[in-house]
């Protein structure tokens, strides 16, 4: 891709976590990201950054790792020290992904991959919980690999399905405007607004209803909407998903039931397996006590291995059918441009920030204020087309929010 577009992408990104003169940011990225992540330390440099902190991340360690065959994990104590000061004041986090790794747990016994990501998880605890806190700004967005647009074009070559990924990805995050800043900043106008009557409705639950779809989702006493813009502990607006299309809440984890039908693959961040296609699940008293899928059953049973707590929900979250990247028309194969793409859930921890005072509780505190938990925080696309959303009011009757494909608010 040419220096134009990753200037104007280290640009948002910058943007997004309202870097100013004297921050500190710390940029993680995909293998293959060198020239975006290049940029975004330079343009942070030029902008006055006191410092840029960069780390590569390469998944094919983790799974050599794995293949030693161990059944328990230790990580080294100095990496506690990095993850406290980067989320601490005066930091700006910011990730960029590309999914060039997909595959690499593809093939390894799932036992000792389930063990992997349990103890990595327990690790990473204290970083996960500070994030999903808003302890500081943060944001991440993917950039295309071969390997992700190759699954996306399986018809075309590897350099014709790059370039028609990144067309789609600057359409989509208006990269084609002489100033993309200024489209999200109106674009998080429009979010407040939904966001707003989101929460002036009072809902107790969701109800989703389409083709192999019958669910009702309880909403957490006490959360509200969220999404666009959010605020740091310390005060600073941020975007914390570039691009976004989204609106999310917290579900109150004891409270949902029904089956659902997932409309796009499951792409998680770490795949144990195939990826699984048209998967379901079945929920009793807010647990999945019942799943399947049409290919990789198997690799959401060792992702459940990982944490009890991933066979509860931690988010809802809606998105306009017509959402850029739905009418693309294609699975993108990362998180993040297909949970934008649909309404969804996420199978894991809960955002404490969509509470009032949620990041002062510990998990005890969080589960009895209806807040799941956990080491894990996966999405799973259940909107679509000819997907009905309607929000359940405190007498009984009902909202429509999404029908016959149309988002109503």
């Amino acid at each position: 891709m040419n220096d134009t577009i990753y200037g104007k992408m280290a640009d948002l990104l910058l943007f997004a976590v309202g870097f100013k003169k004297g921050d500190k940011i710390f940029l993680k990225y995909d293998r293959g990201q060198d020239d975006l992540a290049l940029k975004v330390a330079e343009k942070a440099y030029l902008g006055g950054a006191e410092y840029v902190h960069a780390e590569s991340a390469d998944a094919r360690f983790n799974a050599r790792a794995i293949l030693s065959g161990r059944d328990s994990f230790r990580f080294p104590e100095h990496q506690k020290a990095k993850m406290a000061e980067t989320t601490s004041p005066g930091w700006k986090n910011v990730a960029i992904m590309s999914n060039i790794d997909a595959d690499a747990y593809e093939g390894l016994d799932q036992r000792h991959a389930s063990a992997f990501f349990r103890d990595l998880g327990t690790f990473l605890k204290p970083r996960q919980e500070a994030i999903m806190n808003n302890a500081v700004p943060w944001t991440l967005t993917f950039a295309p690999s071969a390997e992700m647009a190759k699954k996306a074009y399986p018809g075309l070559g590897e350099a014709e399905a790059v370039a028609r990924y990144w067309d789609a990805i600057v359409r989509i995050m208006r990269l084609d405007r002489d100033d993309p800043v200024a489209f999200w900043k109106e674009k998080m106008e429009a979010d407040e607004r939904r966001k707003a009557y989101m929460d002036s409705l009072g809902a107790t639950h969701l109800r989703f209803e389409g083709p192999g779809t019958d669910l009702r989702v309880g909403l957490a006493k006490g959360a509200s909407w969220m999404g666009g813009f959010e605020t740091a502990l310390e005060g600073t607006p941020f975007l914390a998903n570039v691009p976004t299309e989204e609106i999310y809440t917290s579900p109150d984890w004891r409270e949902t039931s029904g089956r659902v039908a997932l409309t796009r693959p499951f792409t998680m961040h770490h795949n144990l397996g195939p990826v699984p296609v048209g998967a379901w699940f079945e929920f009793r008293e807010g647990k999945v006590v019942d799943f399947g899928a049409d290919e990789g059953k198997d690799t959401l049973r060792a992702f459940f291995d990982i944490d009890p707590r991933a066979r509860y929900i931690g988010e809802v979250a809606l998105v306009d059918p017509h959402s850029p990247m739905a009418t693309e028309g294609i699975t993108f194969f990362n998180g993040l441009y297909d949970e934008n793409a649909a309404c969804h859930l996420a199978l894991g921890k809960a955002y404490p920030s969509t509470l009032r005072g949620g990041g002062d509780l510990d998990d005890e505190g969080l589960l009895a204020a209806g807040l799941n938990v956990g080491t894990v925080h996966e999405d799973m696309m259940i909107g679509g087309m000819d997907v009905n959303v309607y929000a359940v009011l405190a007498d009984g009757g009902e909202k429509a929010i999404i029908e016959n494909g149309k988002f109503l608010i």
